[in-house]
């Protein structure tokens, strides 16, 4: 059996007793070394969630290519106004913070370059040959982990406060506990809880719904 434990701050008393729980245990355990390259899936991983949301997202958008190159000006947005400011020295950052805490070998090269013309904004960001099939498995975890979290926190508030809803309901209620969604991932949500019988619609002319059991009713 192989077994990956990962314990951030633990309780005191926890951490003594599974150290104990492991000593007597010691033969027949191998510790992990930090990693030595970008193919794993959990490594990836690790990189991905301790990146602020600006990098995360530059990560997603270039592992959705196939070559895992996506250019500036997608991540700046049709009218040229979106932040990057500050993305290269993140991915930096990650993997300095990384080595510190025996994720991987100091020294390890970055798994995301920032490409251009050495001077003023990156022409865009691309992820390593190698580390690409593990950042899109790593990435598309976390998504669909996500995205099944933001279907039943919207399940969640609408049971509980009932009334009826729309996407621009959704999308505040959902931003208010921390997930930020547009009106058409509301609208998809909204469909798939219908289709689970949680709401129904009430208007044929519009994507307006109510919870099959309301509270308000």
């Amino acid at each position: 059996m192989k077994l990956h434990l990962i314990v951030e701050d633990p309780d005191p008393a926890f951490q003594k007793a599974l150290l104990a729980l492991l000593a007597g245990h010691a033969s027949s355990l191998k510790t992990a070394g930090p990693a030595t390259d970008w193919a794993d899936p959990e490594t990836a991983s690790r990189y991905y969630l301790s990146l602020p949301t600006t990098a995360q997202r530059i990560l997603r958008e270039a592992s959705a290519r196939e070559d895992g190159y996506v250019p500036a000006d997608v991540l700046r947005g049709p009218n040229g106004d979106g932040k990057l400011t500050g993305s290269s020295g993140a991915f930096k950052a990650a993997l300095k913070r990384g080595v510190r805490r025996n994720w991987w070998i100091a020294g390890q090269v970055s798994p995301v370059l920032a490409e251009g013309p050495g001077f003023g904004k990156v022409a865009g960001y691309r992820i390593r040959n190698d580390a690409l099939p593990a950042f899109q498995a790593a990435v598309t975890s976390h998504q669909q982990g996500e995205l099944a979290s933001q279907k039943d926190c919207l399940a969640e508030a609408i049971t509980a406060e009932g009334g009826e809803w729309d996407a621009q309901r959704s999308v505040a209620a959902l931003h208010e506990i921390g997930h930020t969604i547009d009106e058409k991932r509301a609208r998809q949500i909204l469909r798939d809880l219908a289709a689970d019988g949680v709401i129904d619609r009430v208007d044929a002319d519009r994507a307006i719904y109510r919870p099959t059991v309301d509270p308000e009713q």
